[in-house]
């Protein structure tokens, strides 16, 4: 059994120890709907609902136990010497996650725009949808989410020059319970270096945002 862990941590595990973790929640999903007073064993539509809840649970937390995707960095420091490169925003976006708010454990749907400015590496354009939703496929609270991206490419690519992120995301324990809000979205942002000093490179990445 590994150690407890927090909901942003991040802790890979073998296959065989995540085939017993799916065991163990299908058996405690059973349990659940007994309680609940379903008699689940001899109803077709639910007989195999505890291993589909178990199943889902930990496509919904992989991010907690799978290693972080591999990573291409392409190394421009030969380009920027020769004035090439340049302050030039790398933007990609929307990148839909799906994640699940760690205080009822219920779906976060939305989207993720991301912008950088490479200072001697940039990474390949695919591996940045990759990491970040590697990084929601855990409880998240989308506040501490939105910096931890930012830290996670602050670690990947060393040196950068600048770092954007935006999130706007639906929230299901806001809009199918509770206070039953089903348009409102939640919107959080995170700038480091150049976006943290320069307006109107914070009002471009907006406007592609809007665009």
């Amino acid at each position: 059994m590994h150690r407890p862990i927090k909901s942003w941590e991040n802790l890979p595990l073998p296959p065989e120890e995540l085939e017993r973790k799916k065991e163990k929640l299908q058996k405690l999903f059973a349990e659940v709907l007994t309680t609940l007073g379903f008699d689940w064993k001899n109803d077709p539509n639910m007989v195999d609902t505890p291993k589909r809840i178990a199943k889902m649970f930990l496509e919904f937390t992989e991010g907690n136990f799978t290693p972080m995707p591999s990573i291409t960095v392409f190394d421009l420091s030969e380009m920027e010497r020769d004035g090439v490169v340049g302050n030039i925003p790398v933007f990609v976006g929307p990148i839909e996650i799906k994640s699940l708010c760690s205080h009822h454990f219920l779906p976060i749907i939305g989207n993720v725009y991301f912008e950088y400015i490479p200072e001697s590496k940039v990474l390949g354009l695919s591996k940045i949808p990759r990491i970040i939703k590697w990084l929601a496929r855990r409880p998240i609270i989308q506040e501490l989410f939105t910096r931890q991206v930012v830290k996670t490419f602050l670690e990947i690519l060393n040196e950068v020059k600048g770092i954007a992120v935006y999130v706007k995301a639906k929230h299901m324990c806001m809009t199918v319970r509770g206070v039953n809000e089903s348009n409102a979205y939640m919107v959080t942002e995170a700038f480091y270096g150049l976006y943290e000093e320069n307006e109107e490179l914070r009002a471009n990445f907006l406007r592609k945002i809007k665009e």
